[in-house]
């Protein structure tokens, strides 16, 4: 399975995409586009301070987050490395600058990971079958509504 397609099954689940320029967006994933562009709403941005890992928020990043006219606030806590916080309704986010999506704890892995293409075309060679009845007509010749009636 692409990870693209993988993505596409984690809509309105609660992300955390780091990009690439070192700035943190949480938010709900809405839509992933095939180019990996990322849809959020109720989102927020942290901003890194420019000193930190020597990776530079610079001009743009700064004037993205004040052309987009969200609410800024510095972050109170006593880490270095915290920088500005900005809410915002919506963010679209281009696939390049991605570094890595960090998906919740609580997400089933198991369950998102079923490719749905290859699942119904072994169901339709009857390889795979969850349907009882299927069955019954592929292990007696076809016609599951037919009984074989028992002499008294």
């Amino acid at each position: 399975m692409k990870l693209v397609n993988f993505l596409k099954k984690l809509r309105n689940e609660q992300v955390t995409i780091e990009l690439k320029n070192g700035t943190t967006v949480w938010g709900t994933l809405q839509t992933v586009s095939p180019q990996m562009n990322a849809t959020l709403t109720d989102v927020k941005l942290s901003l890194p301070h420019n000193s930190s890992h020597g990776v530079s928020a610079g001009p743009i990043a700064m004037a993205s987050v004040y052309l987009t006219n969200g609410e800024t606030s510095t972050d109170s806590s006593s880490n270095s490395n915290a920088g500005r916080t900005t809410s915002l309704q919506y963010i679209n986010i281009r696939g390049n600058t991605i570094r890595q999506i960090i998906l919740p704890d609580s997400l089933n892995l198991d369950s998102l990971l079923v490719d749905e293409v290859q699942l119904n075309k072994l169901r339709r060679t009857g390889q795979v079958t969850d349907d009882s009845n299927k069955k019954r007509k592929r292990e007696f010749g076809g016609n599951a509504a037919k009984r074989v009636k028992r002499a008294l």
